[in-house]
């Protein structure tokens, strides 16, 4: 059987939790010892004995009387230990049990993405300091670990853009935001937002204009469409709607497709 092997720390750790046990134990039982004889001989338990010096005077004598001070000596020391005990203990437990909670947190998807918010609302809070640059470094570090958190990239816009005024990096930040597959409501407002920066800020007005004929185009049933719709009326540019393709165009070009697989000698016999 292999002996077991400490390390002198450990060693240490152990003698100094039997002294403070065994200090603990001895003056806790010294305390209530002499708590229970003191109690026990008390003031309405005492047995008096009288003497009689004269018709007048009587002489109260207690027997076993209780050192007063030898209670509250052990008294105190039982607090001691007890305490520096209590305290010993505690800061072992709090420490093993924060081992197992970042051990979990770091194993759990769903508490990761505690561990996850918390870094979001770091840059949240450097952003109310007015140290926006070190949020936006915080939430591309957020970005970086999850890259489908689309909003944390429109933060970054926002702040490029109201607080930092870099009209150029919230342009290309949105343009990023807008390669994702968003919903459709959304993807068309932020590129009304985007259109809004090429025209107001950024003087690409051809880069607007093709935006949102995309925008009313391809998200056409949204209101973001219809806002691009209005933008390119006031800006006196005409919008045609796409043409439904004619009735029978998509079977002939079907029938197209199907014949031109058939060898040529074949389609000519067929033509004949």
């Amino acid at each position: 059987m292999s002996r077991l092997l400490l390390t002198k720390a450990q060693k240490l750790k152990i003698v100094f939790y039997a002294i403070l046990i065994l200090g603990t134990c001895t003056f806790g039982l010294l305390f209530k010892a002499n708590y229970d004889k003191y109690m026990f001989h008390s003031p309405d338990n005492q047995i008096d004995i009288e003497e009689n010096i004269n018709s007048e005077t009587k002489v109260n004598a207690t027997v076993g009387q209780v050192n007063i001070s030898s209670l509250f000596i052990y008294g105190a020391l039982f607090l001691l230990f007890g305490i520096a005990l209590g305290l010993t203990v505690g800061r072992q437990l709090s420490a093993l049990f924060a081992d197992k909670l970042v051990d979990t947190l770091h194993g759990s998807p769903d508490l990761q993405k505690f561990i996850n918010k918390v870094d979001y609302e770091k840059a949240e809070e450097e952003w109310t300091k007015g140290n926006f640059l070190e949020a936006i470094e915080i939430f591309r570090a957020y970005l970086k670990e999850n890259p489908t958190e689309i909003h944390a990239s429109i933060r970054i816009a926002e702040i490029y853009e109201k607080d930092v005024h870099n009209y150029l990096a919230a342009a290309l930040e949105y343009e990023e935001v807008l390669k994702y597959n968003l919903p459709d409501e959304q993807w068309g407002w932020t590129a009304i937002h985007l259109c809004n920066l090429y025209i107001s800020k950024l003087n690409r007005p051809n880069d607007a204009i093709h935006l949102m004929k995309k925008i009313a185009r391809d998200y056409e049933f949204t209101a973001a469409a219809e806002k691009a719709r209005q933008h390119l009326d006031r800006m006196g540019i005409k919008y045609e709607e796409p043409q439904a393709a004619p009735e029978g165009t998509e079977l002939e070009q079907e029938d197209t497709h199907k014949t031109s697989h058939i060898p040529a000698s074949e389609q000519f016999k067929r033509k004949r």
